[in-house]
C-alpha cells in the first residue's frame, strides 16, 4: 500500500514552500528586527540557504517550516549581536574620532604598516623570527632566546641585523617611524 504523506511531500515545490511560509516568517523576523525590509532580506536568505541544503531537509512540510524558522532566527540573532558589538564599539568612540585629521593618520598608519610587514617579511626566517618577536611581539631578547632556543647574543645580532636590512628596504621617513614608534 501506498503512503499518501510520502507523495505529498515529494509534491513540494519552491513556489508551494514560498507561499506558504514566507508571511508568517517575515513577521517573525520584524518582530526580532523591527526593521521590513532588513526581515524580508533575512526570510529571502533563509529560503536561499533551504534551497541549497534541502537534500538534507526533511520533506516533511513541518520539517522544512522547522529549517526556514530556525535559519530565520539565527540570522536575526547573528545581526542584533553585529549591531550590538558595533553599537558597543561606536559609544567608545567619540565624535574627534572620526575627523578628517584621524582618518587621513589612520590611513597614513596602515600604509607604513603594510609597508613595514612587507618589509620585514623578505628578512632571512631567523632574523625575521627575532625580529618579528622582538619588536611587534614585544618579547625580550632573554624570552626571544628561550622561545627560539637560541643565545641571546644571537638574538640582538639578528635584531641588529633586521634593523641594518629594514634601514636599506624602507624609505626614509617609514623607517624613521619605525624607529619612533618601537624605540619611545
Amino acid at each position: 500500500m501506498r503512503n499518501i504523506n510520502a507523495s505529498n511531500h515529494a509534491l513540494i515545490t519552491p513556489e508551494t514552500v514560498f507561499n506558504q511560509n514566507y508571511g508568517s516568517l517575515c513577521y517573525f523576523a520584524f518582530q526580532l528586527v523591527t526593521d521590513k525590509s532588513i526581515a524580508e532580506d533575512l526570510v529571502q536568505d533563509a529560503f536561499v540557504a533551504y534551497w541549497s541544503n534541502k537534500e538534507n531537509v526533511s520533506t516533511h512540510p513541518l520539517a522544512i517550516k522547522d529549517f526556514l524558522y530556525t535559519a530565520v532566527r539565527n540570522s536575526c540573532l547573528n545581526l542584533i549581536r553585529r549591531k550590538k558589538v558595533l553599537e558597543r564599539y561606536l559609544n567608545s568612540r567619540t565624535e574627534t574620532d572620526f575627523s578628517e585629521e584621524k582618518i587621513v593618520h589612520k590611513i597614513i598608519e596602515s600604509e607604513l604598516i603594510e609597508k613595514l610587514y612587507q618589509a620585514i617579511n623578505t628578512l632571512p626566517d631567523g632574523c625575521k623570527k627575532v625580529f618579528k618577536l622582538g619588536y611587534l611581539e614585544g618579547l625580550s631578547n632573554t624570552k626571544i632566546a628561550e622561545t627560539l632556543n637560541i643565545s641571546v647574543n644571537t638574538v640582538r645580532a639578528q635584531k641588529q641585523r633586521g634593523l641594518k636590512a629594514l634601514k636599506t628596504r624602507l624609505d626614509y621617513e617609514s623607517f624613521a617611524i619605525f624607529m619612533a614608534v618601537f624605540f619611545n
